[in-house]
């Protein structure tokens, strides 16, 4: 059975425009998430919806996240997304930022089961959408999925996505292995993998690990290598065509950046956050980003640009 693959929903990273020229010039994912909404002084801020409108989520398969404290900032942005034609959302129990999680929301709500209880049954008692939820292996320790996933057996979670590090370790450190298998063996609802799949040999060995596993969520890996999908499918392609799908990724994503941005300088250092992980495509990534950061203006982006791909295939 060919694996299933998600986009994380990665905060900067994974926004519409990436999202919308991923699936045009590749078309290899499965779903994608949108990263996570939230509250902010009763209301959503303008960039948060704009990531929800519909016009700006035309893949087949797109699910918003929300990030609330409690049910009822839950409901508030659930009703929302609704109005605006969602009918599948995810829960977000995973951010490890400490902006978030001091706030008692993402993976700082993992020690207070009872407060997931209460998000959760509020949404299943209206009887109306899907919900799955990400998550981490903890908070602080990862005993603390165990008493989550007492809660999460309580209800028809469409699926559940694990990251299993703990938030203090963000994205350092090992994967708690043990804290996924747990996960397999006690879980009663169809489990994703998400974490530290950068190559087709890392997918391999999680595979072998977790034989159970079908879907799998890529964050980073993906950032890095937009090809990853088509590496871990079997889809393969030549040197020529890896090259010409990345030069048409990038341009697509340049120039949906420069209708939407306010002026060239915004869709620029919009572009150069995205060399950041985008540079790994490339042999000397050190030496692509050192040109890249030095480039000030888009009339020496784009000839900046073309001469790291016409390195490749020199």
């Amino acid at each position: 059975m060919e694996a299933k693959i998600y986009v994380a929903p990665l905060q900067g990273f994974t926004d519409y425009v990436y999202r919308e020229s991923y699936a045009k010039v590749f078309g290899t994912v499965d779903r994608y998430f949108i990263p996570y909404i939230s509250v902010k002084n009763d209301t959503i801020p303008n960039k948060y919806m704009r990531e929800i409108l519909p016009e700006n989520n035309t893949q087949s398969s797109v699910v918003p996240q929300i990030l609330a404290k409690d049910a009822a900032e839950f409901d508030f942005l659930k009703n929302i997304l609704t109005d605006h034609g969602y009918n599948e959302f995810n829960l977000n129990l995973g951010c490890p930022y400490p902006m978030v999680t001091n706030r008692g929301k993402g993976s700082g709500l993992l020690p207070f089961p009872e407060e997931i209880y209460k998000i959760l049954d509020h949404f299943f008692s209206q009887e109306e959408g899907e919900l799955s939820v990400k998550l981490r292996a903890g908070y602080k320790s990862a005993d603390e999925i165990k008493d989550v996933i007492k809660v999460l057996n309580q209800f028809p979670l469409k699926e559940v996505i694990l990251h299993a590090r703990l938030a203090g370790q963000l994205y350092s450190g090992e994967i708690d292995e043990n804290a996924f298998s747990y996960a397999t063996q006690n879980l009663k609802h169809k489990l994703v993998y998400n974490g530290d799949i950068f190559s087709k040999q890392d997918f391999i060995d999680k595979q072998n690990k977790f034989p159970g596993i079908n879907t799998w969520m890529l964050g980073r890996g993906i950032l890095m290598n937009p090809l990853l999908p088509h590496e871990i499918k079997g889809i393969d392609i030549s040197e020529k065509e890896r090259t010409d799908l990345l030069y048409t990724f990038h341009q697509t994503m340049l120039e949906h950046y420069l209708e939407i941005m306010d002026n060239e300088g915004n869709a620029l250092n919009k572009m150069k956050q995205f060399w950041s992980y985008f540079a790994h495509c490339f042999p000397n990534q050190k030496k692509v980003m050192k040109h890249i950061k030095k480039v000030k203006a888009l009339n020496r982006y784009n000839p900046t640009v073309k001469s790291i791909f016409n390195e490749i295939n020199s």
